[in-house]
């Protein structure tokens, strides 16, 4: 009875206590929340200008030969071989000079030949082991020998951003954030510009106030993309063949937990998987939007 009753007067003051200094306990617990609340917003967002590292108000990827270009070099006609004059270049036969026709039997027809600058003679362009076709189709540059990738660009107009895309090599969480600093990221694993499938790209909607680098805050207006919105992706081979994909955004639109299967689910057709934290300021959710290629 003796412990009870000490329990039941410990427990007399300590309401007493709370009754008397109500006011002190209450202004504390508003200081710790007004403090872990600017810690949280001060860890997670980025105080910094908000102006992109580059912006374009013009169609960056417009492939046209600028006039002060034609009179530096003397000259008007600098073009690419029409296809008839592509296929004389390369001896094609009359029978195995059509757009889908495929001489070397590396999978890859003549179109795409064509496109990609490669040699529709020679089923490795780049003598490295693996076909034309197997390099296109997995992301590596066809005209370049070893691992080489091309050069990545995303450019979407309606954000004003245009920004490096870097092949992360992992799904180790730090070795992506390394490759954030860089640009945006394409997940592993996933399909490669204008490949049948699903290509994943994330990058920062914010981040830690003393992270460095100039795309903390690259896909912070993401949410701002409605159907109907372009994203370009353009590709540099070595041989310096650029090719612009476009993608149009199709209505997907969802935020989802970070391993939801949506973001990385396959498709039938060219599909682009822009992926960001969201809210802004946090990490614990994804906003994903989904965009198809235009054909």
């Amino acid at each position: 009875m003796s412990v009870v009753r000490g329990l039941d007067k410990a427990m007399k003051n300590i309401f007493e206590s709370i009754r008397k200094n109500w006011r002190k306990i209450i202004s504390a617990a508003l200081i710790f929340l007004v403090i872990f609340a600017v810690l949280f917003w001060a860890v997670n967002l980025d105080f910094g200008s908000k102006t992109p590292a580059k912006t374009y108000s013009s169609d960056s990827f417009s492939g046209k030969l600028g006039e002060d270009f034609q009179k530096k070099i003397g000259a008007t006609d600098v073009y690419q071989l029409a296809y008839n004059e592509w296929a004389d270049y390369f001896e094609l036969p009359a029978n195995f000079a059509k757009y889908d026709d495929d001489p070397d039997g590396d999978g890859l027809p003549n179109y795409l030949e064509y496109v990609h600058a490669t040699d529709p003679t020679k089923a490795d362009t780049d003598k490295d082991g693996f076909t034309d076709r197997q390099e296109i189709t997995n992301g590596y540059d066809p005209d370049a020998p070893g691992d080489a990738k091309p050069k990545v660009d995303i450019e979407i107009k309606k954000m004003q951003i245009q920004v490096p895309m870097v092949w992360s090599e992992t799904e180790d969480e730090n070795a992506m954030l390394e490759d954030l600093k860089n640009g945006i990221i394409h997940f592993p694993k996933t399909t490669a510009p204008g490949q049948s499938g699903n290509m994943v790209v994330s990058g920062h909607s914010s981040n830690y106030i003393w992270a460095k680098g100039s795309y903390n805050y690259i896909f912070k207006d993401l949410d701002n993309l409605a159907v109907g919105d372009t994203v370009d992706v353009k590709t540099v081979q070595k041989n310096g063949r650029a090719i612009v994909y476009h993608y149009k955004i199709n209505g997907f639109k969802k935020i989802v937990s970070p391993d939801d299967p949506v973001i990385f689910e396959n498709t039938a057709e060219p599909t682009l998987t822009l992926s960001t934290c969201w809210p802004l300021g946090t990490n614990f959710r994804r906003l994903v939007i989904k965009a198809d290629l235009v054909k």
